[in-house]
Parts: C-alpha cells; structure tokens; sequence
C-alpha cells in the first residue's frame, strides 16, 4: 500500500517531526470516536465474569482498536517505536515521551511563542485566539510549568486592534475574583459580536451614499432639485416650468358664463352670442318704435 494510500484513511496528517501537538488532538478525538479513548486514560473497565461472548468480543475490539489506530496514524519510519506492543495505551507514551519532551530549551520555546501570540482579524475570530492562547498554556503546562492565571489574562488583552481599548480598560477595572480566563473570553466574544454590528451598520449607511455619488448627485442635491422642480431661472428673472405653468393655466381657466373649462368668461363664445342676439333684438325694437 502506498503512503499516500494510507493517508486517505485519516481526515488529518500522520505522525511526523514537527506535528505532535496538532496530531495528539486529531487522533485523541478520533478514539474518542471511535470509543476507545478509556483505554488511552487506563480508566475502561473490563467486562464482568457475567458478560456475554458477545460483550468480550466488542471489548477485545475496541481495545485493540486503540492500538491499531494511532499505530496506523503514525509516518512509516516511527511506526517501530510502537511496533513491539500491542496496547494502545503504551504506545501513546511511548510516542509522548519521544515527541513531547521537557526539556529546558522546548519549555523556553513554548514560553516565547506564548507571549508572541498576536490576534489577526483577518484569519481568526476572537474565540479562536482565546482557544489558541489557552492551548498553549496548556502545552506549557505539560512541558512541566504552570503559568499564572493573571499572565494568561494579560495575554488574552495584551495585541488587540484597536476597537477593543474601551474592553481593555474595564476589564483592567474588574475584581481579582472576576479577572478569570473564562470571563475575560466572554466579553472578548460579545463585544466582537457588538463590533462586527457596528461595522455592518456603518457599511449599510455607505452603501446608501455610494449609491447617490454614483447617480452624480448627493442626497442633498436630489432634495435641492425637487424643491425647484417647479421654477426655472431663464437669465435675470424666474419663470415657470411649462408643464406646470400649463398645469396651471388649465386648472385658472374656467367660465363662469357656461361653467366650462378651457377658457374665459370673456373669451366664452356662447356670451357673445347671447349678446349679439339681445343687440339685435334691442335694435329692431327701436325702429319700429
């Protein structure tokens, strides 16, 4: 079978020089997984002297599981560190032992990446760098010395951008008893939620301005021309548009003679008719007089 092969089997990458951390919470979930984690910690139990043959068969299974897994989760060239057991527990150990040392030097490394950690905004979220700080006291816990709590705080607070000073400052404020590690990533997370609203509102308020620069006007010109949308300045006096004045000339136009609209009462031909024919009528009667 070929390496690449025996890779596919895995969702992470084996075993190899510089990987251990990473590859002790990969495989330490997948035994989990695969219900076989007890027999890493020593604390499985085995089957009663009243058990099944089925039950010893699936508790020989999963015990034997815990080997064959981390055994196959190992590059080919350490494999022979493990290859003389067959109990899972030994051969997690086993490779502890040789990848995981304490001495002075990785300690001293350990310490320094510790303090160097900086939150990026643009690869991780605040809870992820609240996990990643915590995991790395953890790693120097385990090289054989415990931080203090307080240094892990400052660490949590210590490189964050800019929008997190007002935190910073109460947070400096608080009581000793709530200046925890598990506090502290509380109000980290909730004002990033508080932040990233914040941003997306400002956002949305822009989008709305970019969107009348890009028309060649801003919203103050848009109202400006419709508030003169009726009047036009032609030279040194100001008259109506036509539209409107037209309008107008339709609603002002109404006679009162015929009760029509569209002109006059003196322009209304049904008056003048009528007065031509009294005229008439005013005329004949003086002559026969």
């Amino acid at each position: 079978m070929s390496e690449s092969a025996e890779t596919s089997i895995f969702a992470f990458p084996k075993l190899s020089d510089f990987n251990y951390g990473s590859w002790k919470t990969d495989m330490k979930v997948l035994l989990m997984e695969k219900r076989c984690w007890q027999f890493i910690l020593g604390t499985e139990k085995p089957c009663s002297e009243g058990a099944s043959d089925r039950e010893q068969l699936a508790y020989e299974l999963r015990k034997q599981r815990s080997y064959t897994t981390i055994y196959m989760g190992v590059e080919r060239k350490y494999q022979a560190l493990i290859a003389d057991t067959e109990d899972g527990k030994t051969a997690w150990d086993t490779l502890k032992a040789n990848f995981e040392p304490s001495s002075r030097a990785r300690l001293a490394s350990l310490v320094d990446d510790f303090f160097s950690s900086r939150f990026d905004v643009n690869e991780e979220t605040i809870g992820i760098y609240s996990k990643k700080i915590v995991e790395k006291n953890e790693q120097i816990k385990e090289a054989g010395f415990k931080m203090p709590d307080i240094l892990v705080c400052f660490q949590l607070i210590r490189f964050l951008p800019p929008e997190y000073d007002n935190l910073v400052q109460i947070l400096y404020r608080i009581k000793d008893e709530e200046f925890t590690v598990d506090n502290i990533t509380k109000q980290l997370i909730t004002e990033s939620g508080r932040i990233q609203l914040k941003f997306k509102d400002e956002n949305r308020v822009q989008s709305v301005t970019d969107a009348y620069t890009a028309g060649g006007r801003n919203p103050e010109e848009h109202r400006q021309k419709q508030e003169n949308t009726a009047t036009k300045s032609y030279g040194s006096g100001t008259v109506m548009d036509p539209g409107v004045r037209r309008n107008r000339k339709s609603s002002s136009n109404f006679c009162k003679y015929c009760k029509r609209k569209g002109h006059s009462e003196d322009g209304c031909f049904k008056k003048k008719e009528s007065q031509d024919k009294s005229f008439c009528t005013e005329k004949i009667e003086v002559q026969i007089d």
